[in-house]
């Protein structure tokens, strides 16, 4: 998750009036805690952090089946969805454009040499390449990116919106209606 991106969110959130009243009750949340248990123990067990993460993106998506009464819960799940169909294509592994992660600032050896235990290197043997970490964003903290973390760093700022009592609909927004006016 990109903690730049919903602190960000937080930010513009407050500058648009909005103030945390109460905090957004969420189903089957257990599935949740799973996920990031799951994505714990795949840190701390590299030889099989790929069944851990194909695991927690599983748990994950049926936390976001359970609330996807929300707009925003939904537009994580599409996310979501093209990350785990990509890691679970890549045997537990999103495959890593090297060219673009080459202008981050940080090393990529675990990455090279089989060791991280969420990324491998993008090769033209990969699986659905054009859904793995291609897109390099330079901001806020710079990092490479796939299709699927758009839709989730979407959701995420649209999940904080309502959280904070500003909420944004791109439904009513593509029908040139104002949502937070209503609410």
């Amino acid at each position: 998750m990109s903690i730049d991106i919903i602190l960000l969110s937080f930010v513009i959130a407050l500058l648009r009036g909005g103030r945390l009243r109460e905090v957004p009750k969420f189903a089957k949340l257990r599935f949740l805690i799973i996920s990031l248990l799951l994505q714990g123990c795949s840190a701390l067990f590299p030889a099989m952090g790929g069944l851990f993460v194909s695991l927690s993106y599983l748990f994950t998506l049926l936390f976001f089946y359970h609330n996807r009464e929300h707009e925003d819960i939904r537009i994580f799940m599409i996310g979501w969805s093209l990350n785990a169909v990509t890691i679970w294509a890549n045997f537990g592994k999103m495959p890593l454009d090297l060219e673009q992660a080459r202008k981050l600032p940080y090393s990529l050896e675990p990455v090279i040499n089989g060791t991280d235990f969420k990324h491998s290197v993008l090769t033209a043997d990969s699986n659905l390449p054009f859904l793995a970490d291609i897109i390099y964003m330079p901001f806020p903290i710079a990092r490479v990116i796939s299709i699927g973390d758009l839709f989730i760093m979407l959701g995420a700022f649209l999940l904080v919106q309502r959280i904070m009592n500003k909420p944004i609909s791109l439904k009513g927004l593509r029908e040139g209606r104002s949502y937070a006016a209503r609410n």
